[in-house]
């Protein structure tokens, strides 16, 4: 990894909360911090462990998101894994690609401006899109295949996303 520009140290990846940042390993005699975003510079760390699809190191690497996980053998393979927070049973069918006979799923992804949306997996193909978390559940009113959960005043409700029904279920 990087050496910490105060004291030479090796800076170690920290969680403090919510946040992830870098931070020196000589904390509290050095409290020298970098956010993950400004870390452009930071070189790739192997991990020791092979790619699946090619066989040559997985490496600890810096993105316009923040630290992924990717092949060393960029761009010859462009393995990169996972969210384990995103598990393939999370994502529901999209409804406009199962109209159009295409097998597209609604996953989570992240923004330009770091903010978590919805939308399918297909896409260019097809732009649908969610702001909040899908469920799949068909709407009891309009018949849509599926509502979104929407938290607010401390209690969560699954809302039908279709701008033409107001389907509100009773607090979960």
């Amino acid at each position: 990894m990087q050496a910490c520009p105060k004291c030479g140290r090796e800076l170690v990846l920290k969680h403090k909360g919510q946040q992830s940042f870098l931070g020196c390993s000589g904390y509290p005699g050095c409290e020298y911090t970098q956010g993950l975003r400004e870390q452009s510079e930071i070189e790739p760390e192997s991990l020791g462990v092979p790619c699946p699809q090619c066989g040559n190191d997985l490496q600890l690497k810096s993105g316009r998101f923040g630290l992924f996980v990717g092949c060393s053998n960029y761009p010859d393979c462009d393995f990169i894994a996972e969210d384990p927070t995103q598990r393939e049973q999370d994502s529901v069918p999209c409804p406009e690609c199962e109209k159009a006979g295409r097998t597209g799923r609604v996953v989570a992804k992240t923004g330009r401006s770091g903010k978590q949306f919805f939308s399918c997996d297909q896409f260019p193909t097809c732009d649908f899109s969610l702001p909040l978390p899908p469920v799949n559940e068909a709407c009891p009113e309009c018949d849509f295949p599926l509502l979104m959960r929407k938290r607010s005043q401390g209690s969560e409700r699954l809302v039908c996303p279709q701008k033409h029904c107001d389907y509100r279920s009773k607090p979960l």
